[in-house]
């Protein structure tokens, strides 16, 4: 597991969709902001963080689930005595991993740009919500590149998940004046639970934070029994 853990970690930093939507995305976002709306600017930080987590964590892993199954890589696992589980976990550990990275880098370009104040305990509280989501969100990719064929109906389905879930959420916009059906879809969406927890680790609320972790470990739980039901090796 070590190994497979390894090596995928270091495919994944050089990975140019990382780059590109978790990294440089969020930055253009944060310089924006502080350019039109530099009072509000630093309202956003836990929303862009959030954002860039959810952006990587799950569209990137599933186009880099979807692509190594297209080339056989899975089909390597039936020549191994590497257990699935084992396999699933060794690789989404690593992208949580790099999705934790990047979540600093964000966070600390966005205290640099935007002149914000800095406790430790952001970060002591923060990771583990990273960690659990981003693990849950990598384990919901493998579900969704199980269902798909190509790259076209991946983007399609993805997004069909995605959008649904950021415009469900307070991450932007205010929940509050939003329709009744809304606001119980923002009850249920894990993005909301995600974002929520973050929030608490900058207001250092540990109420709202725990909950948010016991919700996100149950969301855990559930995408690592699907992905592993559905797991495609192949194609074929």
């Amino acid at each position: 597991m070590r190994t497979v853990f390894l090596l995928n970690l270091k495919s994944s930093i050089k990975d140019m969709y990382l780059l590109f939507w978790s990294i440089l995305m969020p930055f253009a976002a944060i310089v924006s902001l502080r350019l039109f709306l530099p009072s509000y600017s630093g309202n956003y930080v836990e929303g862009i963080i959030a954002v860039s987590v959810f952006f990587y964590a799950f569209m990137t892993t599933a186009f880099i689930a979807l692509s190594q199954r297209k080339r056989g890589v899975y089909n390597l696992l039936h020549a191994t005595p590497m257990p699935l589980w084992k396999y699933i976990v060794s690789i989404s550990s690593s992208w949580a991993v790099v999705a934790i990275i990047l979540s600093y880098i964000v966070l600390l370009f966005s205290i640099v740009i935007n002149q914000l104040n800095f406790s430790f305990n952001v970060l002591l509280y923060m990771t583990p919500i990273i960690l659990i989501a981003s693990l849950s969100f990598v384990f919901l990719s493998f579900f969704i590149s199980s269902l798909v064929k190509n790259e076209g109906h991946l983007s399609m389905t993805a997004n069909v998940l995605m959008i649904p879930m950021l415009l469900c959420s307070n991450a932007f916009f205010t929940m509050e004046k939003a329709p009744n059906l809304i606001q119980y879809i923002s009850l249920v969406n894990p993005f909301e639970w995600f974002l929520n927890g973050i929030k608490a680790a900058f207001l250092n609320n540990l109420s709202i934070w725990g909950e948010s972790l016991l919700l996100l470990l149950g969301c855990l739980a559930l995408t690592l029994i699907i992905s592993l039901k559905i797991f495609k090796y192949s194609d074929q």
